[in-house]
């Protein structure tokens, strides 16, 4: 098999842009993705199977489900552009797999028509952020200043790895407008509070209208989540403090 894309939809688009958020750290690209989809009426129109993704498969409800990628259109209303959303439940698991898959994806997407893709990323800081800011990538330099206009800082340097880099690296190759779009995040836990910022900046450039209310509550509960972590080694440390102090009591 290697690579199977699978199209279960076929109709032309207008302008088509095809927004990818994979798995990886924080979730952030993924979550900002479910959020799309969640959030307008999708439609699956491709899925992408391959023996580069990892040898495992989920189970629902009772129902095996084989790990893939799925491309969906989403009705965003007033949209200028017909908008695609490609994610997953895994990227490959090796260098090769990586790029083999991307560029399959790639090739369908010119085939398509698409001209411009954005891949929705995490930028690591090791550090809980409050006001993540988004960094920006693009693959021409006369789009460096869209993004600046659009208040996203620009990554100077780094890497951007596996698909979410791949990606516009292989758009790149194939003539085709690429951006990636990073919120900071710690990289410990998964962080809605990164995907929003993600998607307020995205929604700026494609002139789409989001309503982010869900990843809002998300947020919440996952500062409430924290907050009751925090509480919890508080005590705990409290307490070894207090064990170790009476255990220096009785051995003196």
């Amino acid at each position: 098999m290697d690579i199977r894309l699978k199209t279960l939809k076929k109709r032309k688009f207008k302008n088509p842009v095809l927004i990818c958020g994979m798995p990886g750290s924080g979730y952030v690209g993924k979550l900002a993705a479910e959020h799309l989809l969640n959030e307008f009426e999708s439609t699956v129109i491709c899925e992408i199977q391959s023996d580069y993704f990892p040898p495992q498969i989920a189970t629902s409800k009772g129902i095996v489900q084989t790990m893939s990628n799925t491309i969906y259109h989403i009705e965003t209303g007033k949209s200028n552009n017909d908008i695609l959303v490609l994610t997953g439940d895994v990227q490959p698991i090796t260098e090769r797999g990586n790029y083999l898959v991307s560029e399959k994806i790639i090739e369908y997407a010119k085939n398509l028509g698409i001209k411009k893709i954005f891949t929705l990323a995490a930028y690591i800081t090791g550090e809980i952020v409050n006001k993540p800011k988004v960094f920006g990538a693009t693959t021409e330099k006369k789009h460096v200043k869209l993004l600046k206009n659009k208040g996203i800082k620009i990554m100077n340097q780094g890497m951007i790895t596996g698909m979410n880099g791949i990606l516009i690296g292989t758009a790149k190759i194939k003539g085709i407008e690429g951006y990636s779009l990073l919120g900071e995040t710690s990289g410990y836990m998964i962080d809605p509070k990164s995907s929003k910022a993600i998607l307020e900046s995205l929604s700026k450039i494609l002139n789409i209208k989001i309503n982010l209310n869900e990843l809002s509550n998300k947020i919440k509960e996952t500062n409430e989540l924290m907050n009751q972590v925090e509480e919890m080694k508080t005590k705990t440390e409290g307490k070894e403090y207090s064990n170790k102090d009476k255990s220096s009591q009785y051995i003196n």
